[in-house]
């Protein structure tokens, strides 16, 4: 109740008031300045309109905004029974998206000191609210997000990884698999189409339908993204032995395909050089957990 926080009715009309004056929302130090009373008053009353849901809760950068609850009383399951910090570390994760957001970050755009907001994350981790994922590239470190949510490729390193290890030899299977498809592809369509400009277009094909071809081997424990598939299309097209065309689709879109190339690329050192197959290029960086120093595949090719 409005007494037990040592607050009147009055206090709370009058901070409900002030933010039904500025419906774009009140910063924290105009709430200050505007209500009358102590630091710790103000606190709990600020936590009980949360928790009834007359009120809601945003960041702008490092600057915190109270704004008065679209709706009526009601509030999120997520965020029911919270106190303020909670929710406002709650609402700066849930911003971050599948991307996560640092320790840092958080401590920054909440403007709570570190022991505290350590307290908060592990408050939310242990019902389960958010959890922390450390990236594939810098292991010490750790991003959040929430619970329920499946992290970027980038954090994880997607289907290349098992528990941070790069599967060197996942990725040489698929290359194969996917170079043997589409050599198949180009000697069906030569055999079936005695015009080579026929033969060419029933040659090619997207990514798609490599990312069938993929799922029905079975080989992959993950189901591959478009993205990954992708990747190992354009390891093939540097290596030589696959060639990229572009057509024009429905509504001038333009569309993506690929064909085995008939006649094996000669082997020269440039063009075999590990980076041009690797399906990683993007994720190497010295220091990082795929690094250019670390990798046994460029040392072997320096060696030759």
């Amino acid at each position: 109740s409005t007494q037990s926080t040592g607050m009147s009715s009055k206090e709370e009309e009058q901070l409900l008031s002030l933010l039904r004056e500025n419906p774009e929302g009140v910063t924290d130090n105009l709430l200050k300045q505007k209500m009358k009373t102590t630091k710790d008053k103000l606190v709990a009353l600020i936590n009980k309109l949360l928790t009834a849901g007359k009120i809601d809760l945003k960041t702008q950068g490092s600057i915190l905004i109270y704004q008065l609850k679209a709706g009526g009383p009601t509030t999120s399951a997520a965020t029911k029974g919270m106190g303020q910090e909670e929710k406002i570390v709650y609402k700066i994760i849930e911003e971050a998206g599948n991307k996560g957001i640092w320790v840092k970050d958080i401590r920054f755009k909440s403007n709570l000191q570190l022991t505290q907001l350590n307290k908060v994350l592990k408050v939310l981790e242990s019902k389960k609210t958010i959890k922390s994922v450390r990236p594939v590239n810098d292991s010490k470190k750790k991003v959040y997000m929430l619970f329920d949510t499946k992290p970027d490729s980038s954090l994880t390193g997607g289907a290349w990884y098992s528990e941070s290890d790069f599967e060197t030899e996942f990725v040489d299977i698929l290359g194969r698999q996917t170079l043997t498809y589409l050599q198949r592809q180009r000697s069906h369509a030569e055999v079936t189409h005695s015009d080579p400009m026929a033969a060419q277009r029933n040659m090619m094909v997207d990514i798609k339908q490599v990312k069938n071809f993929i799922s029905q081997l079975g080989i992959s424990k993950v189901e591959l993204e478009e993205e990954e598939v992708k990747q190992i299309l354009e390891s093939l097209v540097f290596d030589g032995f696959v060639c990229r065309t572009y057509t024009l689709g429905e509504g001038g879109k333009r569309m993506t395909f690929y064909r085995a190339i008939k006649h094996q690329p000669l082997t020269s050192g440039v063009s075999r050089v590990p980076c041009g197959v690797c399906p990683l290029t993007t994720q190497c960086t010295p220091g990082g957990l795929v690094s250019p120093s670390s990798c046994k595949y460029m040392k072997e090719w320096l060696e030759f």
